[in-house]
């Protein structure tokens, strides 16, 4: 029985060792000759359009057997129409791949989430570019404002493209849950009218991504003229490390729930997808040819063209996001909708 148990287990051995590259040999030869679509989920123009132009190249470049890479644009619905392409219509054989919105795991479980027709837990996730973008509450600094024990007894005015967008809702969030002042002014038709706004004063104060603020106003940063307050993201940005993260300062479990989901919805950080359902050996060769993309000096080269940090997450990490977003309990997002729904 012993020498019978040892040679099965030798060939068992054998036979797993015989597998390992049968698999590699079987996703090269499927792509071999085939083509390779990188979804976007916007127009042609502008960052997204950009990189998946290079995600559809790079990627491709790495995959074994080598297929040719293609972007594919698919605006709508703010990325609604690209995933719901992905999760339902496109084809499950590993030649198809989403560069996926940010805000797609949080449509889902939001008022945005009318005709969202998909699971983003169910999606084959490769990884993501980088760790998200962080948003960042700050005041010029003759307002007197340096911090928010101050801003509850001072006003500052903050402007706004409209009440839908982040630079509106989430300082309200900020007045309601911890009882600051700021005046916000929505209405502006561009972040560009904001930014003149600011310099001709009838603006004192912003909350918007750090790369926005780096990418118009870099002197602003140079010359320390703004008092930084907090930051929107899952954690502390090392380059503010000093600067307190909003759910830091919420004071109920409540609140400090609401803003970590508010900052979920900016840090998956260009997660590229697959539909549900592609074989295992073609998504493994996905997830390796990412992370080789994502090592590649030529890739990176152009990440740096287009100011885009590269900083990936694994595949494993970027699924947690995901996850972690749909997940969020009904209480919590109860509380989301009643710190950021604008008054009527």
């Amino acid at each position: 029985m012993r020498t019978l148990s040892r040679t099965a287990s030798f060939a068992l051995a054998a036979a797993m060792l015989v597998a390992m590259p049968v698999r590699a040999e079987d996703a090269a030869a499927f792509y071999k000759g085939r083509t390779i679509a990188v979804y976007n989920p916007f127009g042609e123009a502008g960052m997204y359009g950009t990189l998946a132009r290079m995600i559809a190249d790079g990627l491709s470049r790495h995959l074994p057997g080598a297929p040719k890479g293609i972007p594919q644009f698919m605006p709508g619905g703010g990325g609604l129409k690209q995933a719901n392409y992905l999760y339902n219509v496109a084809p499950k054989d590993g030649t198809a791949i989403g560069l996926m919105y940010d805000n797609t795991p949080t449509a889902q479980v939001t008022g945005g989430a009318r005709g969202v027709k998909y699971d983003a837990r169910k999606f084959g996730v490769l990884g993501s570019v980088n760790k998200g973008e962080f948003a960042l509450l700050a005041t010029f600094k003759t307002t007197g404002i340096a911090s928010f024990e101050q801003a509850k007894t001072k006003e500052a005015v903050l402007g706004a493209t409209g009440v839908g967008s982040a630079q509106y809702i989430v300082p309200l969030a900020i007045n309601r849950a911890l009882g600051t002042r700021f005046k916000l002014v929505p209405g502006y038709k561009s972040t560009a009218e904001i930014w003149l706004a600011m310099e001709r004063g009838e603006l004192t104060g912003i909350f918007t991504n750090f790369n926005t603020i780096d990418e118009a106003r870099p002197q602003w940063i140079a010359e320390k003229r703004l008092y930084w307050l907090a930051q929107l993201a899952d954690k502390r940005n090392p380059q503010f490390a000093d600067v307190p993260l909003l759910q830091e300062l919420a004071t109920s479990a409540a609140d400090k729930a609401a803003f970590r989901f508010l900052a979920l919805s900016r840090v998956p950080g260009k997660i590229l997808i697959t539909p549900p359902g592609v074989p295992d050996d073609r998504l493994a060769a996905l997830r390796a040819s990412f992370a080789a993309m994502m090592r590649d000096p030529a890739f990176l080269a152009g990440l740096k063209k287009i100011r885009l940090e590269a900083d990936p997450r694994t595949w494993q990490e970027a699924a947690q996001i995901i996850r972690e977003t749909v997940e969020t309990s009904p209480d919590v997002l109860a509380r989301v909708d009643t710190l950021t729904k604008p008054a009527k």
